[in-house]
């Protein structure tokens, strides 16, 4: 196991809160999962910001923003989450400090419990979530529709976000594969853009 995961219940608490005071524990897309307003909503790819060049972004974002560390957590019902922390002895929560490599955010994406392989973050985080400690930004990801959704109160110049994009008809491409015909619905559409447009 990975030293970055929380394995000290009083600090998962704690993280807990935070994360919690900026995502809705059981909204999923195309709801607004975001508690806090934020100014800006750009999309990328899921499994982009699970990839190295991922990870020099959200470095870059947090440099940016003075961070010290980035908190990420996987999202489930809280049963959920105490059984795996019950049964391997911490959460599927870490808080990343930015002096890593891309190799070793990439380790900790595809580290495992021991004897259970396929318990890594890459294969099992159906809703993954990283955040700023000082709530400046926040990324929620969501495998199911293939994207993530960055929310940020103030914009951004130069390479940092360049491939982000706003909501348009390249996201809703990304996210056409997961429907039937690759369409993706009318209400499906409308609920995106009333919330994140």
């Amino acid at each position: 196991m990975h030293p970055f995961f929380i394995k000290n219940t009083k600090e998962s608490a704690v993280f807990q809160s935070q994360i919690y005071s900026l995502f809705h524990e059981d909204k999923t897309l195309p709801e607004q999962v975001f508690k806090q307003q934020k100014h800006y909503y750009l999309f990328e790819e899921f499994h982009w910001v699970l990839s190295e060049e991922g990870w020099m972004m959200l470095k870059s974002l947090a440099h940016h923003h003075h961070d010290e560390f980035i908190l990420m957590a996987v999202l489930e019902h809280s049963d959920d989450m105490n059984r795996f922390y019950e049964k391997f002895g911490y959460f599927n929560w870490l808080k990343i400090p930015l002096h890593i490599t891309a190799d070793e955010y990439l380790s900790i994406l595809t580290d495992y419990p021991k004897h259970s392989k396929n318990d890594c973050i890459l294969n099992i985080a159906s809703r993954v979530v990283w955040a700023s400690p000082t709530f400046k930004w926040a990324i929620y990801g969501e495998r199911e529709f293939e994207i993530c959704i960055l929310g940020i109160d103030q914009e951004i110049a130069g390479k940092t976000l360049e491939s982000w994009r706003p909501l348009d008809d390249h996201v809703l491409d990304w996210i056409s594969v997961v429907f039937p015909d690759q369409i993706v619905p009318d209400e499906f559409q409308k609920k995106l853009a009333a919330h994140y447009k």
